[in-house]
């Protein structure tokens, strides 16, 4: 017999653990493709080149020439790859690159006996010229990007070691820790404050780890030595407007870095400033499509229909750290809008990011008729590769969840995903947004009672539920609970049917559109761009960024009424709809499937105001 419990209150709910990656497989469809190219990138790079820098840095010859582009310099992206490699070795099964995961921990062992020293520098003049003057006390405030660096190989480590379970990294990464607490013992209380007033990096959130894993309260001090107080404290309060003009991928993983240590340490500022930061940045600093910040900065809420028109879009490992953000506040407190806010960040952010084998974006812009930049393989290697590499190997971990009596369906995406502790196998299949049909089929070692939880998006309009044909009430919560006795052979049909909506935004100047979860963009083909100004190196500065405006006047608008402008749509199959502009009907699709080419995602609302 099938018995429905409805979620009224989602915060009554037991706290739910993310699958491990191992315990889930992506299946064919946008994000199954996003990940094999990313995997296939993986498998390209040269571990040696990316290693020389630091090999050298530790006295030893490099096996290799450095990559070029942000490499050539020392970019942290060693760190960068080692995460990427534990996750997507763990979510694929792929042993190639398990076997470089391991090659790298045991490279950065010898590194450390070689040297002498715990710290992996990322170049000889991170060693030279920074760590070793700060080291007698000597801070040098012209570029503390080493410690943003160091932090990147400390996650990798933390990665290959909680995620991959390489027991070498745990041992190199608490010696690295160890001299990072020997390397600061002379800074002064000044220092510190001086030291957090740059770009440098959230070696906190790898200490809290550490702290967390080993008990070891040195860790748990270090980790809190890289705080903004002032800016933590006024977050804590609810003081949002203090982030304008800030830049927001150093706040970002920094307040991840705060929510953790206030986990272990149990004062509540901590964790307040977190979800206040959250609430922020998700409520007055994001942008259509899930990303934030503008030139890299956060900006007065005010200003943003005028910010939207620069050139320079949101940055992806924004979107990147506040998705880590997200995980972590959802783990602990189930609320809906933690889940929206992931839908909406990777269908309309994370999955646009990669174009091809080894091309990223940094920014994405939000101008009307403007385009992106995407990285050449191996003479860029700006931080958004770094980050691109580990986005695409999340997904599958982000769709599901289990706690002791729960299984948690999050994220709709074809994929098969394991509860080993009740003997699953759950098998999620769709063609959205060709169709609104979710089919899930169950393997079970043996019946087992259990409850399958599945969210109900917001955008759904009726639901319909179906387990092995017998129809059942979905409800009115933003979960729908199905407990029973469940077999082998059991199957789930679940309609979402989605349909197109329209955002406008504060000032009432723009309007963008849905359909469900999905943003639709308007492509506006290569007009005034040559092949060459997709793609770019690393070379100089803001290469990443496209220059080659094109005049606002020339991006399609509306001429809708400006408090619906939905009567502008014609729905199409498959996510796609007509849109009557001032230049003409153009179709319109999914962002995620726009490729080299101009589009808008924003559209002026030219019609007199009512």
């Amino acid at each position: 017999m099938t018995r429905l419990f409805l979620t009224l209150l989602v915060g009554a709910l037991q706290a739910a653990t993310w699958l491990p990656p191992e315990d889930v497989r992506l299946t064919p469809g946008p994000f199954f493709d996003a990940q094999e190219m990313d995997r296939a990138f993986l498998h390209e790079l040269d571990p040696d080149r990316l290693l020389a820098g630091m090999r050298e840095a530790a006295g030893l010859d490099p096996k290799a020439s450095r990559y070029g582009g942000w490499e050539k310099r020392g970019s942290g992206m060693i760190g960068h790859y080692l995460s990427a490699l534990a996750w997507m070795s763990q979510t694929t099964g792929d042993d190639a690159l398990r076997a470089r995961l391991d090659a790298i921990v045991a490279e950065m062992a010898e590194y450390q006996k070689h040297s002498g020293q715990g710290i992996l520098f990322a170049s000889p003049w991170e060693r030279r010229e920074w760590f070793e003057p700060l080291s007698r006390g000597d801070l040098r405030l012209s570029n503390v990007v080493p410690w943003y660096t160091l932090h990147k190989t400390m996650a990798g480590l933390r990665d290959a070691w909680l995620v991959a379970g390489n027991p070498t990294a745990d041992e190199v990464l608490r010696r690295l820790a160890d001299s990072c607490i020997d390397v600061t013992a002379k800074l002064t209380e000044s220092q510190w404050k001086e030291l957090t007033t740059k770009e440098f990096g959230a070696p906190g959130e790898v200490l809290a780890d550490l702290w967390r894993q080993t008990g070891d309260l040195r860790y748990g001090e270090l980790a809190k030595r890289f705080t903004k107080f002032e800016t933590r404290d006024s977050l804590a309060t609810g003081q949002g407007d203090i982030l304008a003009g800030r830049h927001a991928n150093t706040e970002i993983p920094l307040f991840l870095g705060y929510y953790k240590i206030g986990n272990i340490d149990g004062n509540p500022v901590w964790e307040d400033a977190a979800v206040h930061f959250w609430n922020e940045v998700i409520q007055h600093q994001t942008f259509v499509f899930g990303g934030n910040s503008i030139w890299e900065a956060f900006i007065p809420p005010t200003e943003a229909e005028t910010k939207l028109l620069d050139d320079c879009g949101p940055e992806t490992c924004n979107t990147f750290n506040l998705l880590k953000l997200t995980r972590s506040l959802w783990e602990a407190n189930p609320e809906p809008r933690y889940l929206d806010y992931m839908e909406l960040a990777l269908h309309n952010h994370i999955l646009t990011t990669i174009r091809s084998q080894g091309a990223f974006t940094y920014y994405t812009p939000t101008r009307p008729g403007h385009y992106r930049r995407f990285s050449r393989p191996f003479d860029a290697f700006w931080c958004c590769v770094g980050s691109g590499m580990e986005n695409h190997a999340w997904y599958g971990s982000d769709a599901y969840a289990k706690d002791s009596d729960r299984f948690w369906v999050n994220l709709y995406l074809n994929s098969a995903a394991r509860w080993p502790e009740k003997g699953l196998t759950l098998t999620q299949k769709s063609t959205f947004p060709d169709s609104d049909l979710h089919l899930f089929d169950l393997k079970l070692d043996q019946p087992a009672e259990f409850t399958l939880s599945l969210r109900r998006p917001f955008w759904a309009g009726e639901v319909r539920v179906r387990v092995n044909q017998q129809e059942i009430d979905p409800g009115h919560g933003d979960r729908m609970e199905i407990r029973r006795l469940w077999s082998s052979g059991d199957q789930i049909e679940l309609h979402l049917p989605s349909s197109l909506r329209s955002v406008i935004t504060p000032g009432g100047h723009f309007a963008s559109f849905f359909d469900g979860p999905l943003l639709l963009a308007a492509p506006l083909g290569d007009q005034d761009l040559e092949k060459q100004d997709f793609r770019a190196g690393g070379e100089v500065d803001f290469e990443q960024l496209g220059r080659k405006r094109m005049d606002l006047e020339k991006a399609p608008g509306l001429l809708t009424p400006r408090n619906d402008p939905r009567v502008a749509l014609r729905p199409l199959k498959g996510g796609h709809a007509l849109l009557k502009t001032d230049q003409g009907e153009i179709e319109i699709k999914p962002f995620y499937q726009v490729g080299d080419e101009r589009y808008s995602v924003y559209f002026p609302l030219r019609s007199p105001a009512p």
